[in-house]
């Protein structure tokens, strides 16, 4: 049984391509999306929800500015770790498959793969005491959030940055190892 290399590496470059192209777009449709859903009055309404607060709770325009601020972090740096992985990707679109690039680019994603987690961890405190810093006392909202998507961030944002590290490390001994030779 022949097996087509030439086909399945045309086939992975393609793949790639389109991987780095998705990632690309989700990495800019993101924090996009997050403001329109800010504009749109969704992403109020859903932290007025979590936070049991009522809907016609006031906001100052500073409040707002800083929820959005705020909102956006975790977004931002899972866009900054997409992008690192379409840099993968786009080097192995071309062919590229242990270019000097990607391990970089797989490190830096993991690297803002565990900001995000991390961020993900600490936000939504902040965003309750934004939100309810003009309430009266006794009535402003101090919340802990953990949930698994910050967790497995955290987890595989390490993987990845571990990787990226040891990729970078095997590809400096495989040079090594080539100039003996």
């Amino acid at each position: 049984m022949g097996h087509n290399t030439s086909f399945d590496r045309d086939r992975l470059q393609r793949r790639a391509k389109l991987a780095a192209w998705a990632c690309w777009i989700s990495g800019l449709a993101l924090p996009g999306l997050l403001l329109v859903s800010w504009f749109a009055g969704e992403a109020r309404t859903a932290a007025f929800a979590r936070l049991a607060l009522p809907p016609d709770h006031a906001l100052s325009m500073t409040q707002l500015a800083v929820a959005i601020a705020l909102s956006l972090l975790p977004a931002l740096a899972v866009t900054r770790a997409l992008f690192g992985v379409a840099v993968c990707f786009n080097g192995f679109a071309q062919g590229d498959w242990f270019g000097p690039r990607q391990p970089g680019a797989l490190a830096t994603a993991g690297r803002w793969l565990v900001i995000a987690g991390l961020l993900g961890l600490f936000v939504p405190t902040l965003l309750g005491l934004v939100l309810t810093l003009n309430s009266a006392t006794g009535a402003r909202v101090f919340t802990i959030a953990l949930s698994s998507n910050e967790i497995l961030a955290l987890l595989f944002g390490t993987l990845l940055w571990v990787l990226g590290h040891l990729w970078d490390m095997a590809r400096s001994i495989a040079a090594e190892n080539a100039r003996f030779v």
